[in-house]
């Protein structure tokens, strides 16, 4: 293997133990939200099970389906340069992204319903009043029943 290889090998490892890294990292801080431990554990079972065999399948591509001992070291120091290195603005960035992905859902949720549930429920309620409208004029017109004071008398010394 020349030295080319070898190199272009190493920094991709690294590359990887970074993504690792970035990966983990999300994951904890999904994980940080979520109050019981069993889902927690489940996660991260869930998150290794998917990532090994994506890092196999990555090593064969790059490597051509050599593994060598040393890739673990370096996929490791990858991990290790993302948690001293980068950990802390990739976490401040990723917070305000969160923060301005509610933002942006809040704005769009409001946007939607101003240009479009607001119409169709005004439209809606034209519709209805229309379709009512003939039951109000009914009401209005026709004659109420008018009772007598004997009739009133009449009926309270049945309620008694």
């Amino acid at each position: 293997m020349s030295l080319n290889v070898q190199f272009y090998l190493l920094i991709h490892t690294i590359l990887a133990g970074i993504f690792l890294g970035l990966t983990f990292d999300t994951l904890g801080m999904v994980i940080g939200r979520i109050k019981k431990r069993l889902l927690s554990d489940f996660l991260i079972v869930l998150y290794w099970i998917i990532q090994l065999p994506f890092m196999v399948w990555y090593f064969h591509r790059v490597n051509h389906g050599k593994f060598q001992s040393y890739l673990v070291i370096f996929l490791l120091l990858g991990g290790l340069i993302y948690y001293k290195a980068l950990r802390q603005n990739y976490q401040q960035n990723l917070k305000m992204m969160i923060k301005n992905g509610k933002n942006l859902y809040r704005a769009i949720k409001k946007a939607v319903n101003v240009l479009i549930f607001a119409p169709l429920l005004f439209i809606f309620r034209i519709v209805f009043d229309i379709i009512m409208l003939p039951k109000h004029i009914f009401i209005r017109i026709w004659p109420k029943k008018v009772i007598d004071d004997d009739e009133e008398e009449h009926e309270q010394g049945d309620a008694t």
